[in-house]
Parts: C-alpha cells; sequence; structure tokens
C-alpha cells in the first residue's frame, strides 16, 4: 500500500509543463479536466483534452504573472457581490439551491469562488492592458446595425413558467388523483397570493423548479394549439387552472407576452457597442498573449 502510495504520489508531482519560473504538475492537468461537465470528460481524444488544457492553464499562469506584476488586487466582498449577482440573475435564492447547481456541474463553493476571482482578475488586467486603449467609431456602430437588421428584429413570443407534477404511464391511478389534489392545493395557494416561483421550487417535480419554474420564451408555432387557446386569454402575470398533460398535472403562468418589434438603431446601439468593442477585446487579447508567450520560457512535457 505504500507502495502504491509513492508511485501516485510521484506521477502526480510529474511536472507536466514549466512557464518561466512555475510549473504546472500532472495533479493540477487531472484536477483542471475534472472540473469538465462530464460530457466533456467522456471524449474518446483523452490525448487531445490534456493538450488543450495543459495549453490554457500555461496562459492562466502567464496571466497570472502579469496580475501580480500590475498589481491588480480585488477584495472578498467584491467576489462575494458577483456571486450574489450570480445567484439572482440564475434564480437562485436558497443555499439548498446553490449546492444543487454546484453539485450538477461538479465543483465545490471554494473552487467556484475561486473561479470567480480568476475572472474577475482577467477581466481587470485585459480592461487595463487593452480596453483602455479601445475606441468603436460611431460610423463602425451605424455599419453594423445597417448591415445586421434582422437581428434587431424581435418575434412574438410568449415568456412562460410552470409547476408540474409528474403523471406518466407508470403512475397508478390512485397516485395520480393524488398528484392531482395536490396540483389543485397548490393551485389554491397560487391564487391566494403565494409566491409562484417559490412554490414551484418547493413543489414542482419537473428540471425546471430551481429555476423557480422557468421554461423561457416560446414562438406560437412552438404550442399545442389547444394549450395557446388557454394562454392566450391570459394576462402577464396570470397562470392557469390546473392542466393535464403527457408529462403530468401542471400550472402554467405568462411571464411576459412579447409582441413583434424592429429595434430602431437608438434602442440597440449600447448592445452594438459592446459587441463590437468585445470582439475587439478578444482579437487584441489574443495577439497580446502571444507576445507574452513569445518573451516567454514555456516547455511542455507531454
Amino acid at each position: 500500500m505504500v507502495g502504491i502510495g509513492m508511485a501516485y504520489g510521484e506521477a502526480a508531482n510529474r511536472i507536466m509543463a514549466i512557464v518561466n519560473n512555475e510549473i504546472i504538475t500532472f495533479y493540477e492537468l487531472e484536477k483542471a479536466i475534472k472540473n469538465l461537465p462530464p460530457s466533456t470528460q467522456e471524449t474518446e481524444n483523452k490525448e487531445e483534452l490534456q493538450k488543450q488544457l495543459l495549453f490554457q492553464l500555461i496562459e492562466q499562469k502567464l496571466v497570472d504573472v502579469q496580475v501580480k506584476r500590475l498589481g491588480i488586487q480585488i477584495s472578498a466582498d467584491e467576489v462575494e457581490k458577483t456571486l450574489a449577482r450570480i445567484k439572482q440573475d440564475n434564480g437562485i435564492t436558497g443555499p439548498d439551491d446553490f449546492a444543487a447547481v454546484l453539485t450538477k456541474e461538479g465543483i465545490s463553493e471554494a473552487e467556484f469562488r475561486n473561479k470567480i476571482k480568476e475572472q474577475i482578475l482577467r477581466f481587470r488586467l485585459i480592461s487595463r492592458e487593452i480596453g483602455s486603449k479601445i475606441i468603436i467609431p460611431e460610423v463602425r456602430i451605424q455599419e453594423y446595425y445597417q448591415n445586421n437588421k434582422s437581428k434587431f428584429q424581435r418575434s412574438e413570443g410568449i415568456h412562460l413558467a410552470h409547476i408540474l407534477l409528474i403523471n406518466d404511464q407508470n403512475t397508478s391511478p390512485e397516485e395520480s388523483m393524488r398528484q392531482k389534489k395536490k396540483a389543485e392545493e397548490i393551485w389554491e395557494r397560487l391564487k391566494g397570493g403565494e409566491d409562484f416561483a417559490d412554490q414551484a421550487r418547493k413543489f414542482s417535480q419537473d428540471s425546471s423548479a430551481a429555476q423557480g419554474g422557468d421554461l423561457g420564451l416560446f414562438s406560437v408555432e412552438e404550442l399545442d394549439p389547444s394549450l395557446w387557446e388557454i394562454l392566450s386569454t391570459l394576462k402577464a402575470g396570470e397562470f392557469s387552472p390546473v392542466l393535464q398533460s403527457s408529462q403530468g398535472w401542471q400550472i402554467i403562468k405568462v411571464v411576459e407576452v412579447q409582441r413583434a418589434k424592429e429595434f430602431s438603431l437608438d434602442e440597440v446601439k449600447e448592445r452594438i457597442q459592446e459587441q463590437l468593442f468585445q470582439e475587439e477585446v478578444n482579437q487584441r487579447f489574443t495577439q497580446w498573449l502571444q507576445r507574452i508567450k513569445d518573451r516567454s520560457y514555456i516547455q511542455v512535457f507531454l
């Protein structure tokens, strides 16, 4: 057992790359692979995956050196504020919901916070070294709008959320009736003023429960005609009676009704500017990073 432990230790500490005065070990590379989604890890070309991740780790080492050189720092409070904003944007309200998301992604809370810190540091570095030197001319924004008008048209649609109690072919008649009764009780709570998203998180058996039952936006063509007949009578914020579908008993809420619209240049100008700015940043960052690589000592053992 001691021999096996020593052998593993030697393998884990095996140097995969040298970046100036820093090293990247096999352990770091394996950790990076484990942090990937399971579907990505299951690729048949393991060697290519290792190679891609190793070069990403090398780039991160080079970025870290520049962050230290420029004295860029962030506080724990900044990380917490960013984390709170991520939770809010994704409809994550409770610690259990957050823990479930982390488990699904296969990452610990400490690792997630560290990723947030790395992203903020990289953003600050890019802003200082690259972003501050970029100006997007007005004429370029106008040209982009004229050449891409179709991107700034919104089709008619309806934003939905639901609470689903599963009732499929494997559900017994007795269980189906219990599910229906439970759905009717939830509907009564909603009529009494209970928050729809809270009820979805508590009772919905669909994967959308963690997001408060949010299903996203649908075009009219995507919906079953009989369902659209019911939903078309509802206003934003209203919800259906208990409905039976192939999935089970559900209550559907109309979050928002979206009308068809073509946005003017003034309405999308800021969005276009941000997109063009980000494209320019990405291009210049690649060039900047290549210059850093050219003057760095990098040796790979893969």
